[in-house]
């Protein structure tokens, strides 16, 4: 279902829609966190099908993008409430790319693990 929306440039631009829920669990004994996700509705799901490879690469893009939106975010307000008096967006750019290689570090070999288990299936 094609709909107006006014991000992603505005403009007069038309999307086709899909809502995704994502599920975030918090262990309470130390923290740590699993996730999924699922478009929302049968509708969503639907119109996921309808896109270039079921919208298996637009999801995935879409959701990394909105991670380092989120992450960004949250470095800029931390190094605020550290007593920064301005950010520049080359330091913010750099200490994003350091957290995420950080990441990808310490989380890259479970996710593979997780992406090669879900396909031997």
């Amino acid at each position: 279902m094609p709909t107006s929306d006014s991000e992603g440039g505005g403009n007069g631009n038309r999307f086709d829609t899909v809502n995704l829920l994502v599920e975030i669990k918090l262990r309470l004994s130390d923290g740590a966190i699993w996730t999924s996700h699922r478009p929302a509705t049968p509708g969503d799901a639907g119109r996921l099908e309808q896109w270039p490879s079921g919208g298996l690469t637009q999801t995935a893009h879409a959701l990394l993008i909105e991670a380092l939106r989120r992450e960004a975010y949250t470095l800029a307000i931390t190094k605020l409430s550290q007593g920064h008096e301005e950010i520049t967006p080359e330091e913010l750019q750099n200490t994003l790319t350091v957290m995420i290689q950080r990441f990808v570090n310490q989380f890259g070999q479970g996710a593979v693990q997780d992406a090669l288990s879900k396909i031997k299936t």
